[in-house]
């Protein structure tokens, strides 16, 4: 098993700790937020079973991290067993707007554990954080200012859809490997980027990926450590000069 997921052995021996406490101590386990490639695990290492059943939630509709659940089939799971708390964050808007990064910045400065919350989301001015229901009172508590904005943590019970928004590019590039659409996409010298990936600071669909000759596949999700997410698209098309033409969706 865990020749199968390099790199993540310790991870692979909890998710069989899991599996082991589902099945024979026949008890619900509850995971921290996770991103979409350690789901993936779970799912590959729980596989199709009729003792045991894998769920998710990630407080917000469409989340691509989520809390999973492994317990045995028979057990009737209810949303309140993933203990999530959805806070949303309102700020005064005068003194500037926030982003993303401020709010990611802001949860991270209080020590908390990036799994410990999962998705954010701006949606109508507001913020919303899925977040560990046990977490919940201290971000309330102590979260109280991010930049020059005073801001303001509740819970809400609303049913948020994340829709990702895109600004997409074409490019033209020689080759599918990673380097070069690192380079082409971030416009980036080529030598950089291969710093960059060799460092470890470029993930695809989520999983560190250090290899520059790393072929890129249709709709792989690229991202670059403070560069941004980009979606790979293959146009299937190619210029006279045999090169190949592809797009670039990026993340707003």
């Amino acid at each position: 098993m865990l020749e199968h997921f390099k790199g993540e052995e310790v991870f692979v021996k909890k998710i069989l700790e899991f599996k082991d406490q589902a099945l024979n101590r026949q008890r619900i386990v509850l995971t921290k937020f996770l991103n979409p490639y350690h789901q993936s695990i779970v799912y590959s290492i729980i596989g199709k079973s009729d003792d045991l059943i894998v769920l998710e939630d990630g407080g917000l509709i469409n989340s691509e991290t989520k809390r999973l659940i492994i317990a045995p089939a028979f057990y009737q799971i209810e949303k309140a067993d993933f203990e999530i708390a959805l806070a949303k964050i309102t700020y005064a808007k005068p003194f500037g707007k926030l982003g993303h990064r401020d709010i990611l910045g802001a949860l991270m400065s209080l020590g908390i554990k990036r799994e410990l919350f999962g998705d954010i989301y701006e949606y109508n001015d507001d913020f919303y954080v899925a977040m560990d229901l046990k977490i919940y009172d201290y971000v309330k508590d102590n979260l109280t200012m991010i930049k020059k904005s005073k801001v303001k943590l509740s819970l809400s019970d609303e049913e948020i859809e994340i829709v990702h928004q895109y600004t997409s590019k074409t490019f033209i590039i020689s080759s599918f490997r990673l380097d070069k659409v690192v380079s082409s996409f971030y416009g980036l010298p080529r030598n950089k980027a291969v710093s960059y990936i060799r460092s470890g600071f470029v993930k695809v669909n989520h999983k560190e990926v250090e290899e520059i000759s790393y072929l890129c596949n249709n709709s792989d999700v690229i991202s670059l450590r403070r560069y941004g997410r980009v979606k790979f698209i293959d146009t299937k098309r190619k210029t006279r000069q045999d090169n190949y033409v592809v797009e670039g969706y990026f993340y707003k």
